[in-house]
């Protein structure tokens, strides 16, 4: 190539290059990201939150002025010792019927304890019809059953152990309803799992006969030596005649 040509070709190089970094537009995508942000609004203050209310315990089973101040401004659970004061006679004068309502109204509220205490008053409803004589006494006699068994239930589906083993007695029994050994050791099995010495011991008991669930020595076994090292005596004489189980002690 000559110098002169050469020349041309460089001054056209040179001048495509400056027209083109002059002229070339920024993508409209890269001019919008670029704008400046809006100034932040102003932060708004936090609602302040409602103090928790101060902390009351419940009444204690012999403060009848508590627990009536108490169950008066709607707190259930003193109801339900209010309601214990009247079933118990001593330190109030014995009034079933309003024993009775005040365990009614708790346990219509959610409340495990009012429900168990209904269904155990029931109970002694029924222990006192059953010493009753004719006809009357059988009926109020079934009455009070389905009633404690009813209210038993209850209380062991709002989460209260003892209720769970009334029931399963209930059931076992035919109090109250049919008898019903498998869905006794249904309830038994639950509490017992629970920690609680006496549905294990019932529990071992209808697997040591095959009632409600399969026969099963050495599972009663099992069961009666745990009730006997939760505490339960009883489980520990039917878990070793000799004495070899042995509960906890302090």
């Amino acid at each position: 190539m000559h110098v002169r040509e050469l020349a041309k070709a460089l001054l056209a190089a040179a001048l495509v290059g400056g027209c083109g970094s002059a002229a070339a537009p920024a993508p409209r995508h890269a001019a919008e990201h670029v704008q400046p942000a809006p100034a932040a609004a102003p932060r708004a203050a936090a609602p302040s939150e409602p103090a928790p209310p101060p902390l009351r315990l419940p009444c204690e089973g012999d403060d009848l002025i508590g627990c009536t101040n108490g169950c008066a401004e709607h707190h259930i659970e003193d109801c339900v010792t209010l309601g214990s004061m009247y079933l118990g006679g001593t330190i109030v004068s014995m009034d079933v019927e309003r024993a009775v309502g005040l365990f009614r109204e708790a346990c219509t509220e959610g409340s495990a304890r009012g429900c168990l205490r209904l269904g155990d008053a029931y109970h002694d409803r029924l222990a006192r019809a059953d010493g009753a004589e004719g006809a009357a006494g059988a009926a109020g006699a079934a009455g009070a059953d389905e009633a404690a068994l009813y209210f038993h239930a209850r209380a062991c589906h709002a989460g209260a152990n003892l209720g769970c083993l009334a029931a399963g007695r209930a059931y076992l029994h035919g109090q109250g309803a049919s008898a019903d050994p498998g869905r006794a050791a249904a309830l038994f099995r639950r509490v017992c799992e629970r920690g609680n010495a006496p549905a294990c011991v019932e529990l071992g008991h209808l697997h040591e006969k095959g009632e409600g669930v399969e026969r099963d020595g050495p599972k009663a076994i099992e069961l009666f030596t745990k009730a006997c090292k939760l505490g339960l005596d009883e489980g520990c004489l039917l878990a070793s005649e000799s004495g070899d189980v042995l509960p906890p002690r302090d």
